[in-house]
């Protein structure tokens, strides 16, 4: 693979309770690309997310992502792969409730050594990092960040999951719907900064989006029934 690739995909095949939902006989996306993931729903965006970040395993092919071929390495190597290299948005925010919004930022830096030592090398602590991060997103009490997140707007808390994803600054950053409760300011606010952290620090983003104002904010736009076989075949899975 050359090393000019951040992900590379060779003939990757799942199914779900027997029915094809990804069939994507090749992708490449260069290191430091924007790149903006859009399709139907039931498209398979979100399957091919955990696909990359081997959240989930294929039935068959290759899925090599910063260099390293997932399909090769076990459930431990990629959980550690994941929280060193990989920044994630997930579509249901996966924050931990009983957590404040400030410690829910900060907790990848607790499962990655090489994010913690970033955010040391840097002189300045990870909490300063957080309020920075969130700052930039138009945070106008930063006392919030002390609150339960469950005691947050869901808007905010999207807001924290972005600011958790991008501390540390990793290498790969994968957005699924990251500003989808927001007001369309509040979402372009998401965008631009999800963007320019990845220009700043030389950072591969892939963004699930269906907001349409979005697409110009991004240099590549892959539209999944282009890539994937069975985009269209599969309406839902």
């Amino acid at each position: 693979m050359s090393e000019t690739l951040a992900i590379d995909i060779q003939d990757l095949k799942l199914a779900f309770n027997g029915r094809d939902c990804i069939d994507i006989p090749s992708l490449q996306i260069h290191n430091g690309e924007v790149v903006l993931l859009f399709g139907e729903n039931g498209s398979g965006k979100t399957t091919l997310m955990k696909l990359l970040s081997g959240l989930l395993e294929p039935d068959s092919g290759k899925v090599r992502v910063l260099g390293r071929n997932l399909t090769q390495m076990s459930r431990s190597e990629k959980d550690h792969f994941r929280a060193d290299h990989i920044g994630y948005v997930f579509q249901s925010l996966n924050l931990m409730p009983y957590l404040t919004a400030l410690e829910n930022i900060l907790l990848p830096c607790g499962f990655s050594p090489r994010k913690q030592q970033i955010v040391d090398s840097a002189e300045l602590s990870g909490e300063y990092e957080a309020y920075q991060l969130m700052a930039r997103l138009k945070l106008e009490d930063p006392m919030r960040l002390r609150h339960k997140t469950d005691q947050l707007s869901k808007g905010l808390q999207q807001r924290v999951a972005v600011a958790r994803a991008l501390i540390g600054n990793p290498s790969l950053i994968l957005a699924d719907e990251p500003a989808s409760a927001m007001g369309s300011y509040s979402q372009r606010l998401v965008y631009e900064l999800l963007i320019e952290h990845a220009r700043e620090n030389n950072t591969t983003l892939i963004c699930i989006t269906h907001n349409k104002e979005a697409n110009p904010l991004f240099e590549r736009h892959i539209n999944m029934k282009d890539i994937n076989k069975n985009a269209l075949s599969n309406p839902l899975w």
